[in-house]
């Protein structure tokens, strides 16, 4: 029973990163590089009146350097490319997928300037989290299998929501890099602080 309960998982995971792959497909052919470049200023806007001019230079030197050569690259394909209907869509999405290369380069940026601040925190939680678990091993108080499980779950939905953060070409506020910081740094505690004493 149980190893065909794990099998069928395994094919509603496949089913759903299929569908996933089918709607970047679909959306990478369909977004209007309007939505991106507005994406991208919304985005620089914001990281301006929150850190200040310095850090949004630093971030946009930091996601253009890493672009630089496929931006080159494809400048050299699309000059290539003639003026007919599909070849202007082509060098369309060409410039779509360097902006929204560089919006993702942007935002993992952005999250590791605030992993300067977030990694100690996260480290921290751990810590408290195995001084706490080693705190209960000596005292007649149960570890909760529920928490703990609801530490791992919480951590895998962080991390589900970091990439969808990183990958969605819609503007969204900046207090998502250090909220995802937090989550992760509580999903950590929840994790270790929750684990079977007898591990």
């Amino acid at each position: 029973m149980p190893r065909q309960e794990h099998q069928r998982k395994g094919e509603w995971t496949a089913f759903f990163a299929t569908l996933l792959a089918v709607g970047i497909v679909a959306l990478w052919a369909l977004i209007p590089t309007q939505v991106l470049e507005a994406t991208w200023q919304a985005e620089q806007q914001q990281m301006s009146s929150w850190a200040g001019e310095s850090a949004d230079r630093w971030i946009k030197a930091q996601a253009v350097e890493a672009v630089s050569a496929a931006a080159r690259e494809a400048e050299r394909t699309a000059a290539g490319l003639g003026d007919s209907a599909i070849e202007r869509w082509l060098t369309d999405r060409i410039y779509a997928s360097l902006l929204w290369a560089n919006l993702a380069l942007y935002r993992a940026h952005a999250l590791l300037m605030w992993s300067l601040l977030g990694i100690p925190l996260i480290l921290a939680a751990s810590v408290d989290g195995f001084y706490v678990r080693e705190i209960r091993k000596t005292a007649f108080i149960s570890q909760s299998p529920i928490r703990h499980k609801i530490g791992v779950h919480f951590f895998r939905l962080v991390s589900l929501a970091v990439v969808a953060w990183l990958c969605l070409p819609l503007p969204m506020p900046i207090v998502v890099a250090p909220l995802v910081v937090s989550f992760m740094a509580l999903s950590m505690w929840l994790w270790v602080g929750h684990l079977q004493k007898r591990l």
